[in-house]
């Protein structure tokens, strides 16, 4: 039973365990070595996930809570874009990714499929980012996409600087935005 598997990581590893959910379901771990206190609260992150839990950790504290309520508590916000440097394990975080070339609403909606069902994502129009919370599994696997999908569009992106001698850059750039209302990327 998890809650056997949770006194035990409490007595082994020295973890102070908090149950904000009632902890049920069971599960079998075999090892022939001893693990490490990561990787044990990688291993018990990983079962929570499977049985719809998630482990938060702070310091020696592990708080035990249903992994939909986890997503509104205090995780840990990373901000990144490289996948290598994005862990594969199931601990939930958020995770800021900024975008350089591509629009980031449309990247949501174009990536929705591939979007865990228990994962919030969301565009941040004004730094052109994605802030997505899930496990750093999925997010890994959904930043490898982005970063093949922008990484191609800046081969097809070109910026140009036009210097304005007799007019007012806000009135030209006002109504090169009205002409190209489809494209926001020319303004």
């Amino acid at each position: 039973p998890l809650n056997m598997v949770l006194n035990y990581l409490s007595d082994a590893a020295g973890f102070i365990v908090v149950l904000d959910t009632q902890v049920r379901g069971n599960v079998s771990v075999i090892s022939s070595h001893p693990m490490t206190r990561d990787e044990a609260v990688n291993l018990l992150n990983s079962v929570l996930n499977q049985n719809g839990y998630a482990a938060i950790r702070n310091g020696r504290t592990l708080t035990i809570m249903d992994k939909n309520d986890a997503k509104s508590r205090d995780i840990p916000v990373q901000v990144g874009n490289n996948p290598a440097s994005i862990p594969k394990n199931d601990e939930i975080v958020t995770q800021i990714i900024p975008i350089r070339y591509v629009d980031a609403s449309q990247l949501v909606t174009d990536l929705s499929s591939f979007v865990s069902p228990q994962a919030t994502i969301v565009a941040n129009q004004a730094g052109n980012s994605i802030v997505i919370t899930d496990t750093q599994e999925n997010i890994r696997h959904l930043v490898e996409i982005i970063s093949a999908i922008d990484s191609s569009a800046a081969g097809e992106t070109e910026i140009q600087v036009f210097h304005l001698n007799f007019a007012n850059p806000n009135d030209v750039a006002t109504e090169l935005g009205d002409m190209f209302q489809d494209r926001k990327s020319v303004v």
